[in-house]
């Protein structure tokens, strides 16, 4: 896979280390815009249930810490647990309906111990990823990102005109004036902004916003001057509710549905926070997706324990990665070190929730047109053939029936909610339902194994000569198969020293040439990350040992090296 013309124009990668300065403001840019979506529940649970008013307090700050220590935990990468990128953690939505059912059938202890039951779905999702490799591609994460567009746009929508329909002044004239301000300030800046104008884009549009608001009299700070300076909930831990019966089943079949939607979109969210961090984005790195569905479970585990809300990955704030281009791990670390100031200091997290309504959504107008392109980019990276694009336009149109909840609500059962009413668990589900369809569907295919050893190159040659006269493959479409196994076994024999392990091919017939996989059970350095040397002349012995690897690279396509669990797998196309 080419890289990423776009990757390489970020100013700061996330290995890069600006000012402490710079990431302070961009990491309170990022948690300004999400700070309401990560205390969504805990504001809803006060609203739509009997919870005493200090209980409700308890819970929005343990939610604001979980959500800092997860973000920190997925920033860092601690071992195994977390992705090493800017990835921001708070409430979700799609738990919406099922916590405020178990707060209403048994309180918050009931939700915490929910929350908790949840946590090895996304676990053993990860766990098991490399079983899900042709399912879970980037294909499908794509869709996910696009779905996610999908869902949000309606938010924007809503917010932009100022809110929920009940507010006074709800699509107001200047509500509209302002959101226009807000959205034509972030597109001017960012097409054409120098440098330094594209790094504060996001600050100045909510300056300019903000400046708007003033003007009509929308900005107000309520909360704010209502807020005192620091504070601290009193401590009122729900504990757990140890005492189920099968009248939870129910319930807890909701939570563990949206559990699944949330490592969905999780997988989409890790997808796309490499491609905007990382100056020459190649591929997918499926063990930092693993990693950070890891860092997820842990996150929704530590959620139960501390009495929070449930919790998951956020994407509205990734495209801010690109509009600022400034990916660095500081911004994240930064972005948590807020949260967890914010859950001490009320006036501030008040100031926060004060920002006018339009002009939240103006912003995330823009970000849903962002997320869509990113989308369109991840689906598109290895080629959009017919059966993709059937799953994308099913996907979509299932997400969008989703969207209007109002999918036969007599038929389906209410422990489907977090999937029916949910544009993204509905078009992923579907997504993935047919992926899984396309993988199980059988194939012509032939299937071997080799020891990395030299001495087994006769038996390659002599296999493929079969695979050449079960599939009747031209002259030219074997040369090139032939060619490609043999450069790809070679470098699995200079580089896997255990002998004794075999490795698997698995060589398919699809409808536009021959896939080949080929499995082993050691890490090698990647076949797709192959440069030509400027000239033969003047290339070293490294570069001319990897001239094999070049050759690859022009004789087949979607060549694809990704490492997942302790094994490699290396894939490429065959053209007829």
């Amino acid at each position: 896979m080419t890289p990423r013309a776009d990757s390489d124009s970020i100013l700061h990668a996330v290995n890069d280390k600006p000012g402490w300065g710079l990431c302070l403001l961009l990491g309170l840019t990022h948690v300004t815009l999400i700070f309401d979506g990560i205390i969504f529940l805990p504001i809803m649970i006060g609203k739509a249930t009997p919870t005493p008013p200090d209980q409700v307090a308890f819970v929005t700050f343990a939610t604001i810490m979980v959500a800092a220590l997860g973000t920190l935990i997925q920033t860092l990468r601690v071992g195994r647990i977390g992705c090493g990128f800017v990835l921001f953690m708070g409430s979700y939505s799609a738990f919406l309906a099922c916590a405020l059912g178990a707060v209403r059938m048994g309180g918050l202890e009931l939700m915490a111990t929910m929350t908790m039951l949840s946590a090895p779905v996304v676990f053993f999702y990860s766990y098991f990823l490399r079983f899900l490799r042709h399912i879970v591609t980037p294909q499908i994460g794509g869709i996910m990102i696009i779905l996610v567009a999908l869902s949000l746009m309606p938010i924007a929508i809503e917010l932009w005109q100022g809110g929920f329909p009940d507010r006074p002044g709800f699509g107001s004239y200047p509500n509209y004036v302002v959101g226009v301000i807000t959205m034509t300030a972030l597109v001017l800046l960012m097409l054409f902004g120098n440098t330094t104008l594209r790094l504060w884009t996001p600050l100045l549009g909510l300056c300019a916003g903000c400046a708007a608001s003033w003007f009509f009299g929308i900005l107000r700070l309520e909360q704010t001057l209502s807020a005192p300076w620091i504070g601290l909930p009193q401590w009122v831990w729900p504990g757990l509710e140890l005492e189920l019966g099968l009248g939870h089943m129910p319930l807890l079949a909701a939570f563990l549905m949206a559990a699944l939607v949330s490592s969905m979109e999780g997988t989409g969210n890790i997808m796309l926070v490499q491609q905007f961090s990382l100056r020459r984005f190649r591929k997918v790195d499926y063990q930092q997706v693993q990693a950070g569905l890891y860092g997820d479970a842990a996150a929704k585990g530590l959620a139960g324990l501390c009495g929070a809300a449930p919790v998951a990955t956020f994407c509205d704030n990734l495209p801010l990665l690109k509009m600022t281009r400034v990916a660095s791990r500081r911004v994240g670390l930064s972005g948590a070190a807020i949260l967890f100031a914010l859950a001490f200091l009320p006036k501030i997290s008040g100031f926060l929730l004060d920002l006018p309504a339009p002009v939240i959504g103006g912003m995330l107008v823009i970000i849903c047109g962002m997320l869509f392109a990113a989308g369109i980019g991840l689906i598109t990276s290895s080629g959009l053939g017919f059966q993709v694009g059937l799953i994308l336009g099913l996907s979509l149109c299932a997400g969008l029936v989703a969207e209007t909840r109002n999918f036969f609500p007599d038929v389906m059962p209410v422990a489907l909610a977090p999937m029916l009413q949910n544009g993204v668990a509905m078009g992923g589900f579907v997504a993935m339902f047919m992926s899984l369809l396309l993988a199980l569907f059988p194939k012509p295919r032939m299937t071997f194994r080799l020891l990395p050893r030299r001495e087994e190159m006769p038996k390659l040659l002599a296999t493929l000569e079969h695979v050449r006269h079960r599939f009747k493959m031209s002259d030219t479409s074997f040369h090139r198969l032939r060619l490609a196994c043999e450069e790809t076994f070679s470098h699995l024999c200079e580089h896997i020293a255990d002998e004794d392990k075999t490795c698997l091919f698995d060589i398919q017939r699809k409808e536009d040439g021959m896939f080949v996989e080929i499995i082993c059970g050691s890490q090698v350095e990647d076949v797709d990350q192959c440069l030509p040397p400027v000239h033969p002349s003047c290339a070293d012995d490294r570069e001319l040992s990897r001239l094999g690897l070049f050759l690859l690279a022009r004789t087949a396509r979607n060549v694809l090296h990704f490492h997942l669990s302790g094994n490699t797998y290396i894939s490429f196309c065959i053209d007829d």
